[in-house]
């Protein structure tokens, strides 16, 4: 998208204020605002919801991705393990026990 007229107007007076030539700036903005977004760039730009996370993702992710992506949380020491072992531990038994 070319640059407006207000907008190398603008350039060129800040140009002059820093003591620098106004047509190689207004040449590189041209170009900056020529050139394709980067995926980093539009990473940076946006704030993207992480991707759906499902019960039957777990088995293939750490306790840490899941912390860190979904949760926006810090990693924990031991959070190597996966997901599906670690909430299989921390989970209560299917059956609960016969009261006597």
């Amino acid at each position: 998208m070319p640059l407006s007229d207000a907008q190398k107007t603008r350039l060129a007076a800040e140009a002059q204020k820093r003591g620098l030539d106004p047509a190689k700036l207004i040449a590189a903005a041209e170009k900056a605002a020529q050139a394709p977004a980067t995926k980093a760039d539009a990473a940076a730009s946006t704030v993207e919801a992480p991707p759906n996370l499902y019960m039957y993702h777990l088995p293939f992710v750490t306790v840490n991705e899941v912390r860190t992506i979904w949760l926006k949380l810090d990693e924990i020491p031991g959070g190597d393990e996966f997901a599906g072992v670690w909430a299989a531990k921390q989970g209560a038994s299917a059956k609960p026990d016969p009261e006597s």
